[in-house]
């Protein structure tokens, strides 16, 4: 039998588990789990953390409400002041229209019964009409609704229209003519003298052959194709481009500024002939306008600091009677682009979707800024040629370019084909070898741009007779 220690003091804690036990028995003491108080403890922390994330949910919640509610509160109120500003100026507009509608309110409106002024509805009343009551004419014209910008100015005489008031003035002020005796011989004057016809009539000669006058023309506007490095197609968009707006009724002149180029070969050449006009005619049953092609070097055309520029005088020489005149300048050739620059062409530059095109375009800005003529300064515009939608790098260069240029790049792309090569194979063109591919819908699109920036050259045969030859 284990000897235990007596306790000594009996409100002294025991220090193993069955002398604790003992000792509360003995006691009457309850024994406390301390376990159970531990669990409990933790619990009741657990509790706090949990109701402290609900409080924070809960207020987060009522900030957000409390943001949208201001957010709706803010676009009520920019409803509001939308309207107010709306009511305003349609309040401003019929203010504005007031005087003329009353200055109309007497005219029929289609439609509606015509509103005629009391001293004319006087006469309906019977004890004021003489026999009968006063009635519109029932087959009388309808007056159409009047635009507002017609009647803006108020008129001086409202009897009278001003223009013929100033008309009358003109005659008062022109010396009076004495007509012509009216006899036989006073009305074959005045007739001969007045119609061109009539000469030969009373004359029983035929009427001298006069010299037609030269037609009213304009300055055929002029586009130069420009790139600083090869291969971007630079002499094959000059040929399509021709092609189309030749399709579309405008008769071009192609200029190619290197000697020995590709540019006739589009056409059907089979060879080359610097210095000499060309004329490229589409088939018979075509109804496009024809093409003409000059290739002129500039080195054989003396130094650009001449006095008298040469290039630009043979470039106008080939240019008459032509609607549009499209360049094809030499690759990198600075010295005949600051020599075409006096023409104050529209410049366009080809470029391709890769590095080299990114890292080009502010060079080239730069050349055109530095070279303008008389300070009017040039801003190229640019149009991706061989692009392809499928790859990623040619839509992020697409991007970039976009940031760069703005709107100096075009919105639309020359989309990569082989149709181009094969075309130049078969001697054509895209528009001819494949008309219905979508490069050729983009060499369209392009025609159509150029269309808008700048309108053909016309030439005018008003007041011309026909003679015989």
């Amino acid at each position: 039998m284990t000897d235990r220690k007596a306790l000594s003091d009996k409100n002294e804690t025991p220090e193993d588990v069955a002398t604790l036990y003992s000792w509360a028995n003995l006691h009457g003491a309850k024994y406390r789990d301390f376990s159970a108080s531990r669990a409990q403890t933790r619990e009741e922390a657990r509790q706090r953390v949990q109701d402290a994330i609900e409080e924070e949910r809960k207020r987060a919640r009522e900030e957000v409400e409390a943001g949208k509610a201001a957010e709706a509160e803010r676009a009520r109120e920019a409803a509001r002041a939308t309207e107010a500003a709306r009511q305003a100026e349609s309040a401003a507009q019929q203010a504005a229209q007031q005087p003329q509608q009353d200055r109309f309110s007497a005219l029929p409106v289609p439609g509606q019964a015509p509103n005629y002024p009391a001293q004319a509805q006087q006469f309906n009343d019977p004890g004021n009409a003489p026999s009968q009551a006063y009635r519109p004419v029932p087959n009388q014209a309808t007056y159409a609704p009047m635009r507002e910008d017609s009647y803006s100015q108020p008129r001086e005489n409202a009897g009278r229209p001003a223009w013929l008031e100033q008309d009358r003035a003109e005659m008062a002020s022109q010396p009076v003519l004495k007509a012509p005796e009216d006899t036989l011989q006073g009305s074959r004057d005045r007739l001969t003298s007045r119609w061109f016809a009539l000469k030969g009539v009373f004359d029983g000669v035929s009427a001298p052959v006069e010299a037609a006058p030269a037609p009213v023309a304009s300055r055929a506007p002029v586009m130069a194709v420009f790139s600083l490095a090869g291969g971007v197609g630079k002499t094959s968009l000059v040929a399509t481009l021709g092609r189309a707006l030749s399709a579309r009724g405008e008769r071009v002149l192609l200029v190619d500024t290197a000697a020995y180029g590709l540019l006739p070969f589009f056409f059907g050449a089979r060879d080359q002939r610097p210095g000499m006009l060309r004329t490229f005619s589409p088939p018979g049953a075509s109804g496009d306008a024809p093409i003409q092609m000059v290739t002129i070097d500039p080195e054989t055309l003396g130094s650009e600091m001449a006095s008298q520029e040469i290039l630009t005088g043979e470039i106008a020489k080939y240019s008459r009677g032509v609607n549009r005149v499209i360049v094809d300048l030499a690759t990198a050739s600075g010295a005949t682009t600051r020599r075409l620059l006096r023409m104050a062409p529209m410049i366009l530059v080809p470029v391709i979707p890769d590095m080299n095109s990114v890292v080009s375009v502010g060079s080239i800005d730069a050349f055109f800024q530095h070279n303008s003529v008389a300070g009017n300064r040039v801003h190229p515009f640019y149009v991706l040629n061989q692009f392809d939608h499928s790859l990623p790098l040619h839509l992020d260069v697409r991007e970039v370019l976009r940031e760069q240029l703005g709107d100096r790049l075009l919105p639309f792309a020359l989309r990569r084909a082989p149709a181009m090569s094969e075309a130049l194979a078969e001697g054509m063109t895209v528009m001819d070898y494949a008309p219905n591919s979508t490069v050729a819908e983009d060499y369209g699109s392009l025609a159509g741009w150029v269309k808008s920036l700048s309108a053909p050259a016309s030439t005018g045969y008003r007041g011309v007779r026909w003679s015989e030859r």
